[in-house]
């Protein structure tokens, strides 16, 4: 764990963890294996990368930050590399299938990352740590106010569990809520198509106070949804979900 000096980025959400128990509760949840390729979002100054990189095969690591990057390279490990690159940029594909997924996923644009990691089908594990009132909305079940279109789209997708909370106060700097460590395992079976999946999820959610009819009017018209039509979408689960989704769009 290092103590360099670093002038945090505020417009990247940086707030880098500095309890060692966290960080091996955290691996724990990974399951690491000699054998395992991870996908490291968002290293920071290695808190994770330090104890992971002798437990598994290799790490790619994708830094936004440039001082960080060069900080990263200079520790020279052998089976690490990092990667100056965006993670929305990111060619998920470039790495082999059923690699393993860890990362520390900044507020301001956790969504869309976790949007893109659902959508690639290469990953076997995620132990991602969000916000903890992201985490609540990503396990929420329906009838909830926290339930919605994250929800869902986690739910039909993957099984999802809160492991733990993480305190504010093991951060530096310290941010201004908890934190908490998700896991995320792909669902066996089949499964909607992710990209119209998602359009529709989230046309569903787009007037979360408005009865799904009013949603999908042309889909109410014609009677398909006739048994959700006066339901709100925060009243419908995610297996009613697919079969809406199923009698709007594949007929």
């Amino acid at each position: 764990m290092t103590n360099l000096p670093h002038p945090f980025r505020k417009k990247w959400g940086q707030n880098f963890l500095r309890d060692p128990n966290t960080v091996s509760k955290i691996i724990d949840c990974l399951n690491p294996d000699k054998e395992d390729t991870i996908l490291e979002i968002g290293p920071g100054d290695g808190v994770l990368t330090d104890r992971l990189f002798t437990l598994v095969k290799e790490i790619h690591a994708v830094e936004i930050d440039p001082l960080l990057v060069k900080q990263l390279q200079e520790k020279q490990y052998l089976n690490v590399t990092v990667y100056r690159e965006d993670i929305l940029d990111w060619v998920m594909n470039r790495l082999p299938g059923n690699i393993k997924i860890i990362g520390n996923l900044p507020y301001y644009i956790s969504s869309p990352i976790l949007f893109k990691l659902l959508e690639s089908n290469n990953w076997e594990r995620m132990v991602l740590m969000f916000q903890k009132e992201v985490a609540q909305r990503i396990v929420s079940r329906l009838g909830n106010k926290s339930y919605g279109r994250l929800s869902v789209m986690c739910q039909v997708f993957c099984n999802v569990k809160i492991e733990f909370t993480v305190s504010k106060n093991v951060f530096h700097p310290k941010p201004e809520v908890d934190s908490a460590v998700t896991t995320f395992r792909p669902k066996e079976g089949s499964h909607p198509e992710i990209t119209s999946f998602s359009k529709f999820v989230k046309q569903s959610f787009s007037q979360r106070r408005k009865k799904l009819k009013n949603n999908f009017p042309g889909a109410f018209k014609s009677g398909i949804i006739e048994k959700w039509a006066n339901m709100r979408p925060e009243e419908i689960s995610p297996d009613e979900f697919i079969q809406i989704y199923k009698l709007i769009y594949l007929g």
